[in-house]
């Protein structure tokens, strides 16, 4: 009897559906789903983390942050208004600043243009097509000063709504010797004319790939940056667009091509300006800009003449009118005077003549633009253009660089 009760109480421990293998597999199963669990808990931990960090596989990382510390844009960043087609782009490492004398974007002549702060990021969307059209500056470092010299380069957006009508080059005939009546003018201007009409005169360096990447930009962006002043010279040779500096000369047309790619640390479409660059900017300003007037203390809004005929009321001639009438006969620093303005773009009129890209025939003459501190007003206006051989050096002739915004890989351009 008692073996046989031995017998039924072990078949019952060990056998099919007995005791012990029960508790045992309820104990693996429960093991086995705590392993599960803390698997899936590491798994979650790690999806976290790979998201608030750096992204990894399908995980989307956290966006990083729109501005550095000194308040510099991470990435391009494209501000739109509420007027079709006119925007701005923020390159990556740059900023839209305010100016001291008005604590806005934007300084009338007379006012204190110098940059007062970066704008804070809360403000950048902001940003209305008005404060576009009368120039934004931009920085591309802190706002700080070395002896009151800014360490910082600044440069003016350039509004293109429309590349075909608005990017274009523009022949200012009336520059080329022609009087009011349509008549040759004499001497000089009368033979630069009567030369000019035997050649394919203004081409444009159409054929590099620089100069395709600039067209593609300008479409798709809606604009470019120029310099804010006439370039000047650091100690490694590269091209600056500073406040307070003796503009660059005694270079020729092609050093200044090789300057301004040196400052390509900050952005690789960095270029001596090309003649349909210059023209869009002097067309952008017609209609737009408040320059100084010839009568001393008023102002106006500049005009096709103010351009075309006389700039003497907004620039650095021999014969400046009004408040612009402090002629010197010396090239001044850069933002010398608040009244050699238009939409915070410096000496377009007037200081020294600058070189650009523009071609004049298949040999080696190069276009200047703009006129100088001994010229006349009338004779050498912000529209001019004039040619010489580009290896040409002088004191009054400088430069002005600009850059266009870089397309990002996916755009459709």
């Amino acid at each position: 009897m008692l073996l046989i009760l031995a017998g039924v109480a072990l078949a019952t421990l060990t056998g099919q559906g007995n005791i012990i293998g029960n508790a045992e597999n309820a104990v693996g199963k429960y093991n086995n789903s705590v392993a599960l669990e803390q698997q899936l808990l590491n798994e979650i931990e790690k999806y976290f983390q790979n998201y608030l960090e750096e992204g990894n596989g399908d995980n989307p990382p956290t966006p990083p942050e729109p501005v550095d510390e000194n308040g510099l844009a991470t990435e391009n960043t494209t501000i739109t208004t509420d007027e079709e087609n006119i925007q701005i782009v923020i390159p990556k490492g740059f900023a839209p600043v305010i100016l001291t004398g008005s604590n806005s974007t934007y300084s009338l002549p007379g006012q204190d243009g110098s940059v007062k702060e970066i704008m804070p990021y809360e403000q950048w969307s902001s940003i209305t097509a008005e404060q576009i059209n009368q120039g934004i500056v931009i920085v591309d470092h802190a706002v700080t000063y070395t002896e009151g010299v800014p360490d910082f380069n600044e440069y003016v957006w350039i509004s293109i709504p429309n590349c075909k009508e608005n990017f274009k080059r523009t022949e200012w005939t009336t520059l080329l010797g022609y009087d009011e009546n349509g008549e040759l003018g004499s001497g000089e201007r009368k033979h630069l004319l009567a030369e000019m009409e035997t050649v394919n005169r203004f081409w444009e360096e159409t054929t590099t790939q620089e100069y395709q990447n600039m067209i593609d930009s300008v479409e798709y962006y809606k604009g470019f940056y120029i310099g804010r002043y006439e370039a000047s010279e650091d100690t490694e040779n590269i091209a600056q667009s500073k406040r307070a500096r003796l503009p660059w000369g005694g270079i020729s047309q092609q050093e200044i091509i090789t300057a301004c790619k040196n400052n390509n640390d900050k952005t690789e479409n960095m270029h001596l300006m090309y003649g349909i660059e210059y023209d869009s900017v002097l067309n952008w300003l017609i209609g737009k800009a408040i320059i100084s007037s010839p009568v001393e203390g008023e102002q106006k809004t500049m005009e096709l003449a103010d351009i075309q005929t006389d700039s003497g009321s907004w620039g650095n001639y021999a014969t400046s009118k009004g408040d612009a009438g402090i002629n010197n006969g010396k090239p001044q620093n850069t933002g010398a005077s608040e009244y050699w303005k238009a939409n915070n773009i410096y000496d377009l009129a007037g200081n020294v003549c600058e070189w650009t890209q523009e071609k004049y025939s298949t040999d080696t003459g190069r276009v200047l633009r703009n006129g100088y501190y001994f010229g006349k007003g009338t004779e050498k206006s912000a529209a001019n253009r004039y040619v010489k051989n580009h290896d040409i050096t002088a004191d009054n002739f400088g430069f002005r660089s600009s850059f266009f915004v870089a397309l990002d890989a996916g755009s459709d351009a």
